[in-house]
């Protein structure tokens, strides 16, 4: 007995030491649990507590010093000369270029820009370039130049004649690099003339950013992009323009976004063609984990624009060793470009031809005739060139990257500032509107482009003029129901535009951006015996009136024997395959209980023969400038029959 009481004392002790061991690490597991909770959420709140606004000095001296105490505020008319000292030298350095290294055999532009296109770039701009011409072009609209906070700022004002009942609306045009105020020059008129279905227009300030083309470059470190929205801001203070629209992209996006943050009360609307948070670390954060799981923060359609994530970075890679060099050493890319007009082209238009499409970049032309003129490219270039001043643009890069800069956090100050943006299909940069929301509290909308790529105002200026007339109309309508009541949802639509639909993206669009247009809304499927005729016959169509206002709006339906099963990606895959650039929009049901409201509408106003039912795909409707639907036409209606009726509206 005495050795069975004394085995079980000897097994009680030994058991001891492992229940302490066991509660040790049950104490541990929780003090590291909740450390690891505590830690989340400091990190959470750290990643969506926006940061505080930046105190910026509104009167910073940028000129030399010493400070003028009585600086020339005048404003004062300037004139782009291209002199014949300046032409005449143009023209020696490029007789005497030394020979270019032969490009290696079928690498196109991708070692960068091929050199037996450039031999014709520079042969062309040597003898054929008409410098005198593109003078007076560059001269057609009235320039000034004024002195704000030490730099002389040169900008372009185009005051447009209008009648009574149009409103006149201040836009400020904010170029990127390699860019300058040369893109906007094809969007003028069509901002600046009124047009059928808007009380409104446009009054335009296109300033060169400071450092770039005319405008004069910083005597010293610091003036980056958030310091460029003040000189902005106090240009238009100097307009005597208290309340204004703004457009930018690339770095006009990035100063205009910080505009649109650092003085809402002044910004009434900011358009972009570059909708992207860089410096967003919660956006960054949400793009890098969609790539396990990209149905959470994008539709389907458009996830081929952000993803593969691999796929995407490499292309990233690639295309921004010219930013790792501007950003860190931006004087000594900028003295190779300033003693050479052969470089200072090369590394201008390399750009513009894979920043246009990535594609392009396997042609040994880059493809750059496909887009655009050797005489726009060398217009733009010229500017640099005369100006001297590549060297002041690419230090941009540099102020953009300083710890002075990241520091204001500005692409995490929320805005209240309504904002819109176009989406090209080839832009360098793509997020969804959820991450753009996280700074734009009032993202209104974006327009998915199929097409196009950076330089949106020299490559479509059409598309996105149109689409800033769009923009605007809906900052207006924003700030109109801030101070009214909302209409009532219940009342009855009176026109088109009175209805909002989607489009095959899933995005929604409110079809008050067609007022001015007459459309042409018809329900298309890709099986049906029409398809082929009628496809190319919309296409004609609108590839001939779309200059003088004719927009045609596509519904995919499957009610009619069953000839339209396919999924949006199909369809798109199915339009882009007929070159298709009308609007496509989501699949609908045109008869029933479940056809869309729009379509109800349209069947009410203008009603059928025996019944108002849609009989068979293609079935047209008219809608005039007014969104009244005036005509209607059955499927045996080829589009082309249209065009009689359709002159009675234009």
């Amino acid at each position: 007995m005495a050795n069975k009481k004394d085995n079980r004392k000897e097994n009680i002790k030994k058991s001891r030491p492992k229940q302490q061991s066991l509660f040790s690490f049950g104490k541990v597991f929780i003090v590291f649990a909740i450390l690891s909770g505590l830690a989340a959420y400091y990190v959470f709140n750290v990643l969506t507590t926006p940061p505080p606004m930046p105190d910026m000095d509104l009167e910073a001296w940028w000129g030399p010093y010493p400070i003028t105490q009585n600086p020339d505020v005048s404003i004062r008319p300037f004139k782009i000369e291209f002199s014949d000292v300046v032409v005449n030298d143009l023209r020696e350095r490029l007789l005497h270029r030394r020979p270019f290294v032969p490009p290696l055999e079928g690498a196109g532009f991708t070692y960068g820009f091929n050199s037996d296109f450039l031999t014709r770039v520079l042969d062309y701009w040597q003898n054929k370039y008409n410098f005198k011409d593109r003078e007076q072009f560059l001269n057609q609209y009235n320039h000034f130049k004024t002195n704000i906070q030490g730099l002389d700022i040169h900008y372009i004002h185009v005051k447009p004649k209008v009648v009574d009942d149009v409103e006149v609306v201040p836009l400020l045009l904010l170029h990127g690099w390699p860019g300058s105020v040369r893109e906007f020059y094809e969007m003028v008129p069509k901002l600046s003339k009124p047009r059928p279905g808007f009380n409104f227009v446009f009054e335009l300030v296109i300033p060169s950013l400071p450092g770039y083309g005319f405008s004069q470059g910083a005597a010293r470190p610091g003036l980056g992009p958030a310091e460029m929205a003040v000189v902005m801001q106090n240009l238009m203070k100097r307009l005597n323009i208290d309340r204004y629209y703004i457009q930018g992209g690339d770095a006009g996006h990035v100063v205009g976004s910080h505009m649109a943050t650092l003085f809402q009360d002044n910004v009434l609307g900011f358009h972009t063609n570059f909708p992207a948070l860089t410096f967003h670390m919660l956006a960054n954060v949400y793009s890098f984990l969609g790539q396990f799981w990209p149905s959470l923060i994008e539709e389907p359609e458009l996830q081929s624009r952000m993803y593969p994530w691999s796929e995407k970075t490499m292309s990233s890679i690639e295309e921004s060793g010219y930013m790792h060099i501007q950003a860190t050493k931006p004087d000594t890319i900028g003295t190779a470009l300033t003693d050479s007009p052969a470089g200072l082209a090369a590394y201008i238009l390399e750009k513009f031809s894979t920043w246009t499409n990535p594609a392009f970049k396997q042609a040994s032309d880059g493809n750059l005739l496909g887009k655009f003129t050797l005489t726009h490219l060398l217009d733009n270039v010229m500017i640099y060139w005369v100006s001297n001043s590549i060297t002041t643009s690419v230090r941009m890069y540099a102020e953009s990257f300083s710890v002075k800069q990241l520091a204001y956090k500005l692409d995490e100050v929320p805005t209240r500032v309504p904002v819109w943006g176009i989406k090209f299909k080839y832009e360098l940069l793509y997020q969804p509107d959820a991450l753009l929301k996280l700074k734009y509290k009032n993202y209104l909308h974006s327009t998915v482009v199929e097409d196009g790529g950076h330089f949106a105002a020299l490559e479509n200026p059409e598309i996105l003029a149109d689409d800033v007339f769009g923009a605007v109309e809906a900052f207006r309508e924003f700030h109109a129901r801030g101070s009214q009541p909302r209409p009532n949802p219940n009342s009855p639509p009176k026109t088109a535009y009175d209805f909002t639909v989607k489009d095959i993206n899933g995005k929604e669009v409110r079809l008050a951006k067609y007022k001015g247009y007459v459309s042409i809304v018809v329900n298309v499927a890709s099986q049906c015996g029409y398809t082929d005729n009628h496809y190319k016959q919309l296409s004609e169509l609108y590839e001939k009136y779309a200059s003088r206002g004719l927009r045609i709006l596509a519904f995919p339906c499957n009610q009619f024997g069953g000839q339209e099963p396919g999924s949006p990606r199909d369809i798109l895959a199915f339009a882009k395959n007929r070159s298709v650039k009308f609007d496509l929009f989501e699949k609908v049901e045109v008869n029933g209980d479940n056809a869309h409201p729009l379509w109800k509408f349209l069947k009410e106003a203008q009603g059928g023969t025996l019944t108002d039912a849609i009989k068979w795909n293609f079935s047209k409707f008219i809608v005039d400038r007014n969104g009244v639907p005036v005509e209607r036409f059955g499927p045996s209606t080829s589009p082309l029959e249209l065009e009689a009726y359709l002159a009675k509206y234009w």
